[in-house]
């Protein structure tokens, strides 16, 4: 039997252990226990885990920033995947977005994640050649920055 239902802050150590043990799931200093807590309180309600036995075999980290919607995260446990999980996580944060008004989510994917890449295609997403993404580091200096 599972359990969906909203991430909390005390899910973190478990969720974390999830996506650390997931390919294909880039975690940065952002997804830090205390960073996750301020991203809850900003976000209430769009991430989620399922549970299994009592056990975290999902998690979605979903997000608004006022304009678009983001998933940052979605990882499934190994043993789990095939049973329409990730599909019914994904489900989930897009019904709360779409509750909120928003009206397009991105989700960013490693090129060779193949695996996630064609998970999300059989729902309806597709890639966007045009863009691409850049980042800066607001926590190094302006001559560490690489």
């Amino acid at each position: 039997m599972h359990e969906l239902c909203s991430m909390r802050p005390e899910d973190v150590p478990e969720v974390l252990e999830l996506w650390r043990s997931t390919p294909g799931v880039g975690l940065s200093r952002s997804d830090e226990p205390s960073e996750l807590e301020r991203f809850f309180e900003r976000n209430p309600g769009t991430s989620f885990v399922l549970r299994e036995n009592g056990k975290v075999v999902g998690a979605v980290l979903g997000g608004w920033d006022g304009r678009r919607g983001y998933i940052h995260h979605l990882a499934v446990s190994p043993e789990c995947r095939g049973k329409g999980y990730g599909r019914l996580l994904v489900e989930r944060v897009l019904r709360e977005f779409k509750k909120m008004g928003v009206l397009k989510v991105h989700i960013f994917v490693y090129r060779q994640n193949t695996d996630a890449i064609g998970f999300y295609r059989r729902l309806g997403w597709y890639w966007r050649d045009e863009l691409g993404m850049m980042s800066l580091d607001l926590d190094r200096e302006e001559g560490e920055r690489e």
